[in-house]
């Protein structure tokens, strides 16, 4: 009987090992960040290069340089108290969510 279960045990043994060193990959949180934030730096350049954000919005922006939009915290506090201001017809918040679900194919429609 401890010969079966030795055998048993010998066959079994690798399907386990190969079960517990496989690698399991979850989307990495960084990454939908990194997407997230870049999708933000385009959209909101995209909109202030069409002129849909009112000047009142931009001035003394420091992530607004010569008309162009820089990633950082300043942007992400300024997205938040903007998310549901309606640009171009949309929310901020909605400009944001189909810019990241389309990144990093995402293209400016105006």
């Amino acid at each position: 009987m401890k010969a079966k279960k030795l055998v048993a045990l010998t066959m079994c043994l690798p399907l386990l090992l190969a079960g517990c060193t496989e690698e399991r990959r979850l989307p990495s949180t960084d990454d939908e960040v990194t997407r997230r934030d870049a999708a933000l730096v385009a959209v909101v350049q995209c909109l202030v290069d069409h002129g849909e954000v009112p000047s009142a919005h931009l001035e003394h922006q420091p992530w607004l340089r010569d008309k162009k939009v820089q990633p950082g915290a300043e942007l992400v506090t300024w997205r938040s108290d903007h998310e549901e201001t309606v640009y171009a017809g949309k929310t901020l918040q909605v400009w944001e969510d189909e810019a990241t679900a389309g990144w990093p194919g995402w293209r400016c429609p105006l």
